[in-house]
């Protein structure tokens, strides 16, 4: 198997990337470390004149790597499989192109929905779902240079930029995300034989790799369950927020009447 081979791994090969292996937890620790670097040195980033050509800089060289995606699939699996990953149905590309968007436009309502999807290409991370591909493979760097991309997008633009999610982007974000959703699931759906066979956003089952939602059973009864499940994880998400835009309103609130 070549460096550059996008063909998947038989869990049987001594390549096959094992889910919180040492390269998976270590690539893990490399972006956690990154984001821990953005927090950290925000103030610096904030009046570093330099700080917008760095967000293009990494922005070009994670095209980069997503191009790449689709190009070594179309060369090594032919056009089918070229078609069906290169339309960007999946939660994650769809995030990583939001990224892409805030990055040039600098559009806070771009943000307010990335902040909210983005966390599906975040928790992917987690599972890694490079088809078994392991660090001795281009596929590893680039399924975690194009994740990492919308994480560390998500988290300088929170932390450098100021941007803030609201309540009104939460329900912003899932207004826009539950019809798209259906949306996506029917093309699954229509879309169930030889040789297409779609399962964007694993709206139609689960992925490949162990996931808490593979319990969630098949049909209309598992998208329901996950819709439900993806819900919760954009209300806690926001949580965080909402407190912390709650504490300060109180404290506000509190200074006014002892200056009355």
């Amino acid at each position: 198997m070549g460096f550059f081979s996008y063909d998947p791994v038989p869990d049987t090969s001594p390549y096959f990337l094992e889910q919180f292996s040492f390269p998976h937890v270590v690539a893990i620790g490399v972006l956690l470390a990154l984001v821990c670097c953005v927090i950290g040195f925000r103030r610096r980033l904030v009046a570093w004149k330099g700080e917008r050509t760095l967000r293009m800089s990494v922005m070009a060289f994670a095209i980069l790597c997503e191009l790449s995606l689709h190009i070594f699939i179309g060369v090594q699996r032919g056009w089918i499989e070229f078609v069906t990953n290169t339309i960007p149905l999946d939660l994650c590309a769809i995030s990583f192109w939001l990224s892409v968007t805030a990055n040039i436009t600098e559009s806070r309502s771009v943000y307010d929905i990335l902040y909210f999807w983005g966390w599906g290409a975040a928790a992917s991370i987690l599972f890694a779902d490079t088809h078994g591909a392991n660090w001795n493979t281009w596929h590893f760097y680039q399924y975690f240079v194009s994740h990492g991309f919308t994480l560390l997008t998500m988290t300088w633009f929170a932390a450098v930029r100021g941007y803030r999610p609201t309540i009104r982007s939460l329900l912003l974000a899932v207004a826009i995300l539950f019809p798209l959703s259906i949306g996506i699931r029917l093309l699954d759906v229509s879309f169930q034989t030889e040789p297409w066979k779609f399962n964007y956003s694993f709206l139609f089952e689960p992925p490949n790799v162990g996931t808490p939602i593979a319990a969630f059973g098949t049909g209309w009864g598992y998208y329901w369950k996950f819709a439900g499940l993806v819900v919760a994880i954009l209300a806690i998400v926001w949580l965080p927020w909402g407190t912390a835009t709650a504490v300060r309103a109180y404290s506000r609130q509190g200074k006014s009447e002892k200056t009355t």
